[in-house]
């Protein structure tokens, strides 16, 4: 299975694109158009809200507060499909 954001796709730019931001999700370097916030980024991924968990940084994002974060230049962001069971 491949890592959620690592494949080409529509949520990311060109390096050189102009503003374009660079951050590193799912560990693979990629570049942002700026202002994306962390909701618009998990949307562009073709993901629904409530089927990944996401962090930047290395701290939760909770699914109501992805659209108060605007990702930063070298912020590191994770999209995961999370393990559930008992």
């Amino acid at each position: 299975m491949t890592p959620l954001g690592t494949l080409p796709t529509q949520a990311y730019v060109d390096a050189h694109a102009p503003g374009a931001i660079a951050v590193t999700v799912n560990g693979a370097p990629r570049h942002v158009p700026p202002g994306t916030t962390l909701a618009q980024l998990v949307e562009r991924l073709g993901r629904t809200p409530a089927s990944v968990a996401t962090s930047v940084n290395g701290r939760f994002v909770a699914r109501e507060s992805r659209s108060a974060v605007t990702l930063q230049a070298g912020d590191e962001v994770a999209c995961f499909e999370p393990i559930v069971g008992g």
